[in-house]
């Protein structure tokens, strides 16, 4: 790859745009490698990214004068960033079998991210609320376009949640948060791959939108199901009228994991003493909302084991 001017102006942008930055291999995607200061024996050596990331403009001009075309990484957690990366469709037909396969009818064999990302937006924004001012809203945050003709859309993360650093669409849609023990991270403005350059304004403190609570409540953590059904404690609180939330974590489960979401949540309710139609009248319509495979008779016979083997184990 050709040399090119100095990306330390990029970085330095990225800080004082309030971000924390740290350097990545020139041309390439991965935390860079040291040569100076080490043992000829032990060198190369790479850097612990998430140890070393910094908003302090003179480490970034001491990083950027030892290697001035060091590409800019962006560490989401202490940056307090969650990013959506809509990637470009790399095989044919690779939404058949998910709840989104119907776009490909629409747009035929190959459908990029941006395209599945406006329509998670409408499906998840749009409940209780105006689909078109949640576009408006997740599409007029601070975004970067990859060089790989992909798009990434920055969003303020709560930092008293922990994010999930699961893809929403394998393979199309994958985030970057504070999840995991170092979070996760994506190249800046100014950065070049093989695949081109990334390019993008560089953000003022508004630019940066909040990520909205259906995105949040999309995209947090939430622990295995199957652990948190066994966790005594959770049966054995006092009566909790107050069921909204798991009928959030119904409505906004991922595809592969609503039926089981269902389950745990008819589960919960049924432990803390709801009745069966109470639990059925609260869960069945979040289940529909998220296009819950096999319907209402699904959902009620999911809804009547989560009964039965509850109750078994009072």
């Amino acid at each position: 790859m050709a040399q090119g001017p100095s990306l330390m102006p990029y970085a330095l942008r990225a800080v004082m745009a309030g971000l924390y930055v740290f350097p990545v291999e020139p041309g390439k995607k991965t935390p860079i490698r040291i040569y100076q200061d080490r043992d000829p024996e032990d060198a190369p050596w790479t850097i612990r990214w998430s140890e070393v990331a910094t908003n302090d403009p003179n480490k970034i001009r001491e990083w950027w004068t030892y290697a001035p075309m060091a590409n800019i990484g962006i560490a989401c957690k202490p940056s307090g960033l969650f990013v959506v990366d809509c990637d470009r469709a790399k095989a044919d037909n690779a939404l058949r079998d998910t709840q989104w396969a119907y776009l490909h009818d629409l747009f035929g064999p190959r459908v990029d991210g941006e395209i599945v990302w406006d329509q998670v937006v409408a499906r998840y924004g749009g409940v209780g609320g105006d689909p078109n001012a949640a576009l408006q809203y997740a599409f007029g945050t601070y975004q970067v376009a990859t060089g790989s003709g992909g798009r990434h859309y920055y969003f303020k993360w709560p930092a008293d949640v922990q994010s999930s650093q699961d893809s929403i669409v394998r393979g199309l849609l994958d985030v970057r948060g504070n999840g995991g023990e170092r979070g996760g991270y994506v190249l800046g403005p100014g950065s070049v791959t093989n695949s081109g350059r990334y390019e993008g304004r560089f953000p003022d403190s508004s630019a940066i939108y909040d990520a909205p609570a259906w995105l949040v409540q999309l995209c947090r953590y939430r622990e295995p199901l199957a652990a948190a059904v066994r966790k005594a404690e959770w049966f054995n609180r006092p009566r909790n009228l107050n069921f909204g939330g798991l009928a959030d974590q119904v409505r906004y489960a991922i595809h592969g994991n609503r039926n089981q979401a269902l389950l745990w949540a008819a589960r919960a309710m049924c432990a803390d003493g709801a009745s069966q139609e109470e639990c059925e009248k609260l869960l069945i319509p979040a289940y529909l909302e998220n296009n819950g495979d096999g319907g209402e008779r699904q959902a009620l016979q999911t809804i009547r084991s989560a009964y039965r083997l509850q109750r078994g184990k009072m």
